[in-house]
């Protein structure tokens, strides 16, 4: 009995928390990069430079204000696109870990049999 109730936890409850886990920790990774954040102000100011004021009437000024803000526009979209690669790279090898975690969950209570049987065969690891 006491065997039977390990098992219906470890493939019903354990399982479904270990699986609410890992959904948060995913979770908790996309909300850390904000990637839909960083899509929608890809191309705004990143730091922006002291742009001069619009009521000054010299055109070099204003010139130097539009470059300062395409210079400070190009730079945060550069700052942007990284951080959202890297979240990227990220939520990948975590989906991958979870996934792996998620199988390895399944197959752990049949390692013990498996070596019992192969102890029965009489199987040996060659590093041994």
């Amino acid at each position: 009995m006491f065997l039977v109730g390990i098992l219906s936890w470890w493939y019903g409850r354990g399982w479904l928390d270990q699986l609410h886990r890992t959904n948060d920790s995913w979770r908790t990774t996309v909300e850390f990069f904000s990637i839909g954040q960083l899509f929608a102000t890809l191309f705004s100011p990143f730091r922006q430079i002291s742009a001069s004021s619009a009521n000054d009437p010299n055109p070099f000024t204003a010139l130097r204000a539009a470059f300062d803000q395409l210079l400070s526009r190009l730079i945060g979209a550069v700052v942007r696109m990284f951080t959202i690669f890297a979240g990227m790279f990220v939520i990948l090898l975590q989906v991958i870990y979870g996934v792996l975690v998620l199988g390895v969950w399944w197959l752990l209570p049949i390692f013990p049999v498996v070596g019992f049987i192969l102890l029965a065969l009489g199987w040996v690891p060659t590093w041994i």
